[in-house]
C-alpha cells in the first residue's frame, strides 16, 4: 500500500515540474495548446473550492475536538490535488501561449500555484483514509488537519494574485481600502487611467516622454483615440492590467518590440499590432476585442490615422502627468477657502475609490475619475463633488451609474472643460446642465441613449468644441445640423 501511494506523489510531482518546463515547439500545434491553456480558468476553481470547504469542516471539526479526518475531506483533498496538477499544466502552457509579459504578479502567482499542487499531494496523502491502528490515525491527525488548512490559505493567496493578473494591481485591496474609508492615496498625486498616461517614471529629465502636440485638423488621442481604449481595451490592457504582456496606458509597453512585433508602429498603420488584430474577423481568436461588437469602421479609422500620425500619447516632459484640460501659460490661483474644500474633496472622493488629484503640481484644480470606482458612482455620490464644483476642471463619470436627474443637477460646475458621460445610461434629460457650462470644451456621450433632440439643445454650449456620440441614438443627420449652426463644433458620430 505504502509503495503505490509512493509512487503516486513521485508521479505526480513529476508532472507538476514538468508542467513548468520547456514546451515542444510546433506550429502545427499551437491551436491546440491554445486550447488546453484557455482550459485554465475552467479548471483553477475547482480544487480552490474543494480545499476552502475541507478546511471549513475540518476547522470545525478541530474546535470540536473530533476525531479523524472527515471523509469528505480525504475525498475533496485527492480530488483537488488531482485538479491541481491539471490547473497548474494549463496556467503555464496558457501563460506561454498568451505571451504574458514576466511581472512579479504572474511570476507569484505561477510558482506559488505550482508549489501548492505539491502541497496538495503531501496534503491528500495525509488525509487519505485507511485501516490503521488508533495510535497511528491519532499522530495523523494534526499534520493532516495543518496541512489542509496550509493548503487552504495558499490556494486562496495564489488565486489572489490570478485575479490581480485579470483585473488589475490592488483588484481587492483597492475595494477593502474604500471600503473601510481609508485614504491609500501618495497625497493626491496617484495617477488615474486617463491623467496618468505616459507618465513612466524617467531617471533624468533626459529620458522623459518626449511630447508632441497634434496639429489643427488631426486625430487628438484624449479626446478621440483614448475613449476608445477605454471603453473596449483597458478591460484587458489598461489601469494595472497587461493581457498579453500589453498595457495600452503605457506608452513604453505600446512601442516595445517584442517576437509578435509592436502595438504601435509611429506612422505605419499596417505595421502596428493594434491595427492588425482589429481588422482580423471575428471569428479569428486574435481579433481585438475578443468580445463584445467589433469595432466600427469609424473607430478604426480614427486609430489607423492617429498612427499614420505618429501615434503619440499625450504625455509630459520629466514625466509629470498633464491632466487632460490643464491649462498652459500662467497657474490660475484659487482663494484658499477654495482650496482647503478641494482637498478635502479629493481626499472623500479617493476614500470612496475615485482618482481625484490636482492637475499638476502648480495646479490645485482638479481631475475627477469615477469611471473606476467600486462600487459604480451613482447619483447620491455625486453630491461629493458639490464643495468644490468651482474647482473641478475634468470631471469622467464614464461607466457609472448616473442618472439623467443626478447629471442635470451638475450646473454649477462653472470651470469644467472636459466631461465624459460615455458608456453611462443617460439621455437628453442629463443635458440640461451643459449650457450652463461656460467653460466645456469636450463632451463625451458614446454609448448612451442620447438622440439627436438631446443634441440640438447643444447650440447654447458656446464652448463646446468636440462632441462624442457614437454607438449613441445621434443620427448623421442631427450631427450635421448641429455643426451646420455651430460651425466651430466638431461632433464626431463614428463616421470621421
Amino acid at each position: 500500500m505504502v509503495h503505490h501511494g509512493a509512487l503516486f506523489v513521485v508521479m505526480s510531482l513529476g508532472l507538476v515540474v514538468a508542467a513548468g518546463g520547456e514546451v515542444p515547439e510546433s506550429t502545427s500545434l499551437d491551436p491546440w495548446f491554445r486550447l488546453v491553456g484557455r482550459l485554465h480558468p475552467l479548471l483553477v476553481h475547482f480544487p480552490i473550492g474543494l480545499v476552502l470547504a475541507a478546511a471549513a469542516i475540518e476547522a470545525w471539526r478541530w474546535t470540536s475536538r473530533e476525531r479523524g479526518v472527515s471523509e469528505f475531506t480525504s475525498v475533496a483533498m485527492l480530488l483537488a490535488a488531482l485538479s491541481a496538477i491539471g490547473a497548474v499544466a494549463t496556467g503555464w502552457i496558457n501563460a506561454w501561449q498568451e505571451g504574458e509579459e514576466a511581472s512579479r504578479t504572474l511570476n507569484l502567482h505561477s510558482w506559488l500555484g505550482t508549489a501548492m499542487a505539491a502541497v496538495l499531494l503531501a496534503a491528500a496523502w495525509k488525509t487519505r483514509r485507511r485501516d490503521e491502528p488508533p495510535a497511528a490515525s491519532e499522530a495523523r491527525l494534526v499534520p493532516a488537519r495543518v496541512l489542509t488548512m496550509v493548503s487552504a490559505f495558499g490556494v486562496g493567496l495564489a488565486g489572489h494574485f490570478g485575479g490581480e493578473l485579470v483585473h488589475g494591481d490592488g483588484y481587492v485591496e483597492k475595494a477593502l481600502f474604500a471600503a473601510l474609508g481609508i485614504d491609500r492615496s501618495d497625497g493626491g498625486a496617484a495617477a488615474g487611467a486617463t491623467a496618468g498616461l505616459a507618465s513612466e517614471s524617467p531617471s533624468s529629465a533626459s529620458a522623459a516622454v518626449v511630447v508632441r502636440a497634434a496639429n489643427a485638423g488631426t486625430v487628438d488621442f484624449r479626446t478621440q483615440v483614448l475613449p476608445i481604449f477605454e471603453s473596449r481595451c483597458f478591460e484587458c490592457h489598461g489601469n494595472g492590467k497587461r493581457k498579453g504582456g500589453l498595457a495600452m496606458d503605457s506608452p513604453a509597453s505600446m512601442t516595445k518590440v517584442d517576437d509578435d512585433g509592436v502595438a504601435v508602429k509611429a506612422g505605419e498603420p499596417d505595421g502596428s499590432l493594434i491595427v492588425q488584430r482589429i481588422m482580423l474577423p471575428a471569428s479569428d481568436p486574435d481579433s481585438m476585442p475578443p468580445e463584445g461588437e467589433r469595432l466600427t469602421d469609424g473607430e478604426r479609422d480614427l486609430i489607423r490615422t492617429w498612427i499614420k500620425e505618429g501615434g503619440v500619447m499625450e504625455a509630459v516632459a520629466a514625466g509629470v502627468a498633464a491632466a487632460p484640460g490643464a491649462v498652459k501659460g500662467a497657474t490660475p490661483s484659487l482663494d484658499a477657502d477654495l482650496a482647503r474644500r478641494a482637498a478635502e474633496v479629493a481626499q472623500a472622493l479617493r476614500a470612496r475609490g475615485v482618482i481625484a488629484q490636482p492637475l499638476s503640481q502648480d495646479d490645485p484644480r482638479l481631475d475627477v475619475n469615477a469611471s473606476l470606482a467600486t462600487p459604480p458612482f451613482g447619483d447620491a455620490d455625486l453630491a461629493l463633488l458639490q464643495p468644490a464644483a468651482a474647482a473641478i476642471v475634468n470631471l469622467n463619470l464614464a461607466r457609472s451609474q448616473v442618472t439623467d436627474a443626478g447629471v442635470a443637477g451638475l450646473k454649477g460646475f462653472a470651470v469644467l472643460e472636459s466631461l465624459r458621460l460615455d458608456s453611462t445610461g443617460v439621455g437628453d434629460a442629463a443635458l440640461a446642465c451643459v449650457p450652463a457650462m461656460p467653460r466645456l470644451k469636450v463632451l463625451n456621450m458614446h454609448s448612451t441613449k442620447v438622440t439627436d433632440a438631446g443634441l440640438a439643445g447643444l447650440k447654447q454650449a458656446m464652448a463646446l468644441e468636440r462632441v462624442y456620440a457614437w454607438n449613441s441614438q445621434v443620427t448623421p443627420a442631427g450631427a450635421a445640423a448641429l455643426a451646420s449652426a455651430r460651425p466651430t463644433l466638431r461632433v464626431n458620430v463614428g463616421q470621421e
